[in-house]
């Protein structure tokens, strides 16, 4: 008999812890009041997305620059720098001249000599640079006293010169001597009948 009651006995209690757990479960309480919650027993995890973005406060305005710090030490200074190799100048030229030869059949005014006839039929004629002078350029005048120092007759009968180069003469072979630029010459045509002439040419000292 004794152990019936024991065994009831427990089972009256199973079932009062029971329906004390469910009416607990059911239970709200409304907080009203600051007091009503223990400091620290709230994180922030316990409220709301809302809530916690309302927490969030906006970009504050940029202060203001702080002074300069104090200037560092000077550094050593640094080993000497390879001076650069001197660059060797340009060749130039020197001892610059323009030399003249008249073929004009004024013996006063000419430098072929007295007597002369003058220069016609593809007649090839020069003029030489000072000795150890090479031509830069050079030319012809074809000269005439009763013309104003013009040829009028080569303008009307087509006379006039075929070549001008810078060079010399081999007059032994009659042809033009090889690497030789230290002169002038100059060839008229067929056309050219007894013409005054004067041959120019441009020399220098050239450095090589």
């Amino acid at each position: 008999m004794k152990k019936k009651i024991i065994v009831a006995t427990a089972a009256a209690l199973v079932g009062v812890f029971a329906v004390s757990s469910a009416a607990g479960a059911a239970q709200h309480y409304l907080i009203t009041s600051s007091s009503q919650i223990k400091n620290g027993t709230i994180s922030l995890f316990d409220l709301t997305p809302n809530a916690r973005k309302a927490l969030k406060g906006q970009k504050g305005d940029t202060g203001t620059r702080g002074p300069a710090g104090v200037q560092g030490p000077k550094g050593d200074r640094g080993p000497a720098g390879q001076a650069a190799a001197p660059k060797p100048g340009k060749d130039g030229i020197s001892g610059y001249e323009v030399r003249t030869w008249r073929y004009s059949k004024d013996d006063a005014n000419s430098d072929i000599g007295p007597g002369y006839v003058g220069v016609g039929s593809g007649a090839i004629a020069t003029v030489a640079c000072s000795p150890g002078k090479v031509a830069l350029g050079g030319g012809y005048w074809f000269t005439s006293t009763d013309n104003h120092g013009f040829n009028a007759d080569a303008i009307r009968n087509g006379s006039g010169v075929v070549a001008s180069f810078p060079g010399r003469m081999d007059w032994s072979t009659n042809s033009v001597k090889p690497n030789d630029n230290s002169g002038w010459i100059v060839q008229v045509n067929d056309k050219v009948a007894a013409a005054d002439m004067t041959l120019y040419v441009i020399c220098a000292d050239v450095n090589q």
